[in-house]
């Protein structure tokens, strides 16, 4: 199903192949439209290794177990080939995102409500 301009449902949906959050039900639209600004600012797509998480899967991870992504409202962002992860923070951070991590891969991006950077 389609959420935006740019993303679909299953780009959500858990990866251990639980099926979770598959048609996009309980992703918050927030998420959605800060990557789809992310997108549109950057003008190429955005890989997303992890969105929704289910708790088992999050467990099986190393997750916290309060962690944004079993609550639909995180992803993890690949860095798109000619950006550097650090470039994709601030453009996350440019389009609204609330939580940011900056690794060496990417960047976590999610809308928790209030600021964290980490």
């Amino acid at each position: 199903m389609k959420l935006s301009e740019h993303f679909d449902s299953t780009e959500f949906a858990c990866k251990c192949g639980c099926g979770g959050m598959a048609n996009g039900a309980g992703v918050a639209p927030r998420l959605v439209h800060v990557l789809e600004k992310m997108r549109q600012y950057i003008g190429k797509p955005l890989v997303l290794s992890c969105a929704y998480r289910c708790p088992k899967h999050n467990e099986e991870v190393g997750g916290v177990s309060d962690s944004q992504h079993i609550f639909g409202t995180a992803a993890d962002v690949q860095t798109p080939e000619g950006l550097t992860p650090s470039e994709l923070a601030n453009i996350a951070e440019l389009c609204g995102a609330d939580g940011i991590g900056l690794y060496d891969w990417g960047v976590h991006v999610d809308v928790r409500g209030y600021a964290a950077r980490w």
